[in-house]
């Protein structure tokens, strides 16, 4: 079935829906029908129609979301965040450990005392 039969047999159904319309009504209907077609026909009202809710047309021609360049420096600026807050986080477990250790070496205390179990029991906090 080609574009033409298929018009030919739209066109009798709405014929026979408008056979027992009043003849101002049916001739209102016969006027709008011929303004849809007319206006079918013009190749810009197409490109305005195709157009219509589509979002991602630039100047007519459709674009690819990922050759948009804000989105490339959104997933950079993420990526580069990311990594940067682990480096951060690296270097501040880096430092306590630097001061931890600094402390006990720069202590009174010999180092025997600190792997001597009486001493482990005695840091421990004692319940009342």
């Amino acid at each position: 079935m080609n574009d033409q039969e298929i018009a030919n047999k739209i066109t009798g159904y709405l014929d026979a829906g408008t056979s027992g319309l009043k003849a101002g009504t049916a001739y209102r209907l016969q006027l709008a029908r011929e303004q849809a077609l007319a206006r079918l026909a013009e190749p810009e009202h197409a490109s305005q129609l195709a157009m219509a809710g589509g979002g991602n047309f630039h100047g007519g021609r459709p674009t690819r979301m990922l050759t948009d360049v804000r989105v490339w420096v959104g997933i950079l600026l993420i990526v580069g965040g990311t990594l940067f807050y682990q480096y951060w986080q690296t270097a501040q477990q880096t430092r306590e450990i630097v001061e931890t250790d600094a402390a006990i070496l720069t202590s009174d205390l010999p180092i025997e005392a600190y792997v001597d179990r009486g001493f482990q029991n005695w840091l421990k906090p004692s319940e009342p």
